[in-house]
């Protein structure tokens, strides 16, 4: 995988251009490595003037997605007693509700319908499409991550590993088609939107879930905010770019709202915790004993005692705070609705 030196990205500010509008892109964020894992390497991001898009350098290619997640991603230990549980609760009264209230539905394939054929590009650990073959729908899986055949054979999943380009179940068109957290972790955006809208029907929808720039969160927590999530994250959108770069495809956006996991303000506040070091793991997101500790900040200290002291009433305080966030659109994740002019 490619490294870089702060002071080349910034050398080379001019010679980028935003992939949404057009625009020039200068380093926002000179130096930023893996606080999550530990891989190896340093990045920056770059910043479009004018739209806001933001783009991991230097890039990374669709050839080294399954060397990077086969190696870091925490799947190589399967239970899959865990992931049948987890595919189950689908179907328990209040389901719904009970995602809205965590923030647990900025997944778009709670929005698919029976009757309808559902792709999955960048299923992960197979539990979307556990969930919909429980909703009694079809669905198919398209994952890069080498470690996840082993599921989705336990599962009899119908599961392509590699990536869309590939052309799995080429003879297929689908109803929907959902990207779960997956685009920002696209190398080229631009051709994964063309190839989208190549597998869809005509009345078909794409439904897409990803960080938001301008959230709060990330205005708080600037560097250390979770969903950088270098280098695995090659690009971070926001509302404005991403309608630009879906239009230029020649996609209408039907629908867009934020959705905030309250899991995620807790990895927030946990990871906050931890002193950053380049190529050091984090025990919040690995349990890495060595990982070094300081003093959180007074803030975040007052966050951790009200989260000590009484988990459920915490628990209903910070998902008031990210419901209200996310309705006034500054929660952490985008997820859009989108259908081909």
């Amino acid at each position: 995988m490619k490294t870089t030196d702060s002071n080349d990205a910034m050398n080379n500010d001019h010679q980028m251009q935003c992939m949404a509008c057009g625009s020039n892109m200068e380093t926002f964020i000179e130096r930023i490595s893996d606080d999550r894992y530990g891989c190896p390497g340093v990045y920056s991001i770059k910043r479009c003037v004018s739209c806001g898009h933001m783009t991991t350098t230097p890039p990374l290619t669709e050839e080294d997605l399954p060397g990077l997640y086969s190696t870091y991603y925490p799947r190589r230990e399967v239970d899959f007693s865990a992931i049948e549980q987890e595919a189950a609760l689908v179907n328990k009264p209040f389901a719904a509700f009970k995602r809205w209230i965590n923030g647990t539905d900025h997944q778009g394939h709670y929005l698919a319908k029976p009757g309808e054929k559902v792709l999955d590009v960048g299923c992960g650990s197979c539990i979307s499409l556990l969930e919909m073959k429980n909703k009694g729908i079809e669905s198919w899986g398209i994952e890069a991550d080498p470690n996840v055949r082993t599921i989705a054979d336990h599962f009899g999943l119908q599961v392509h590993i590699g990536n869309i380009y590939d052309l799995p179940f080429a003879d297929m068109k689908f109803d929907l088609i959902v990207l779960n957290q997956v685009l920002e972790h696209v190398p080229d955006p631009s051709a994964m939107l063309q190839a989208v809208r190549d597998r869809l029907t005509p009345q078909g929808r794409v439904i897409m879930a990803f960080p938001n720039t301008g959230s709060f969160h990330r205005k708080i927590w600037k560097d250390r905010w979770i969903n950088w999530h270098i280098p695995y994250h090659q690009n971070h959108f926001n509302r404005t770019s991403f309608t630009k770069l879906a239009g230029k495809f020649g996609y209408r956006v039907e629908n867009v709202r934020t959705i905030t996991p309250n899991l995620w303000s807790v990895l927030q506040l946990r990871t906050a915790r931890e002193r950053k070091q380049e190529g050091k793991s984090s025990s919040t997101w690995t349990h890495n004993i060595d990982a070094i500790q300081v003093r959180p900040p007074f803030l975040t200290r007052l966050k951790n005692v009200a989260l000590s002291r009484g988990a459920r009433g915490a628990g209903m305080v910070m998902g008031l705070g990210n419901r209200i966030l996310d309705a006034v659109g500054k929660g952490d994740s985008l997820l859009f609705v989108l259908r081909p002019n």
